[in-house]
């Protein structure tokens, strides 16, 4: 009797004399090829959320690519910093530009500016790139350097006078029902030029899968004040939005904003210390929060005036 070794289940196939099935060959092969990714388990990179910009598109500024990925083993990461048109259309890479951090250059003036970053491990290879900056401008000129007032001469015989209450009033601090709020320290030297009251910036809302769902984002300061809130990143319901005067509520960013998303809120007023409040909305947990201040006649926050 003649025994067909090629019939059946090809993993019951068999090997008689010279004749081998090709089924089992086939299926032999790529249980070979698939072990070693099974019994590792290992995971293919991918973005738990996307490439975003943060910083401010001015000249001398330096910007940031932010992303968050998983894999296993654990990816790398390659960043490549690009310049692209202020209209619209295809980027260029920037040469040497393939850190973490890139510092906007006068060659960067009346372009956008974005980053790409590659994940590679040994089972995959997957990039992803950000959303570009505004377009770049220069940076502010130093404001004039105030002439000096002469000290007058003291009077022969001075009449005593109370000294002022130097203590300055609390600042209630900005408000959040994510985190505890951090409100500036302000130098007293500094008072005649701080924006009074100084302006406080709330955020609240819960958290959902992916991001947070934000309910209240408002700005209490004085009317003169001008407030200019911007978002970055890909989930973003708009770029910008100006409000002429203080008090204000920016119902455009309340709402669902994705894991990634930068929310930058600009408060300022002629000839006075401002505030920046910036938002980095995350997964599972409250928004990175970062209290600045904004000084007159400079675009970059500073840390605020220690005592």
């Amino acid at each position: 009797m003649r025994v067909d070794s090629c019939r059946g289940d090809a993993l019951h196939s068999f090997v008689i004399g010279r004749h081998t099935c090709p089924a089992f060959l086939v299926s032999l092969t790529a249980a070979l090829l698939l072990w070693p990714a099974l019994a590792l388990g290992a995971d293919a990179p991918a973005f738990t959320s996307p490439p975003t910009v943060q910083g401010d598109a001015v000249v001398g500024a330096t910007l940031t690519g932010v992303a968050t990925w998983t894999g296993d083993p654990a990816p790398t990461a390659k960043y490549q910093w690009r310049r692209c048109p202020a209209t619209g259309g295809s980027c260029d890479q920037i040469a040497d530009a393939t850190a973490a951090t890139y510092v906007v250059t006068t060659a960067d003036l009346g372009f956008r500016l974005g980053v790409r970053i590659t994940l590679k491990n040994k089972v995959d290879t997957v990039n992803a790139q950000s959303v570009t900056t505004a377009v770049v401008v220069a940076a502010a000129p130093p404001g004039p350097t105030p002439t000096p007032t002469p000290t007058p001469a003291p009077s022969p015989t001075p009449t005593p006078t109370p000294k002022p209450d130097l203590t300055p009033d609390p600042t209630p601090a900005s408000a959040t029902s994510f985190t505890e709020p951090v409100a500036p320290i302000v130098d007293i030297k500094a008072r005649a030029t701080l924006l009074r009251p100084f302006p406080i910036v709330r955020i609240r809302g819960y958290y959902k899968r992916g991001g947070v769902r934000v309910t209240l984002l408002s700005v209490n300061a004085p009317r003169s004040a001008h407030v200019t809130a911007r978002c970055v990143g890909s989930g973003c319901p708009v770029r910008l939005v100006r409000v002429a005067s203080a008090p204000a509520r920016l119902r455009a960013f309340e709402r669902f904003l994705p894991a990634g998303t930068v929310l930058q809120v600009r408060v300022i007023s002629a000839g006075r210390i401002g505030k920046y409040a910036s938002f980095l909305i995350r997964a599972h947990s409250a928004p990175l929060r970062h209290d600045l201040c904004l000084m007159p006649g400079k675009s970059k926050p500073a840390p605020c005036p220690t005592r």
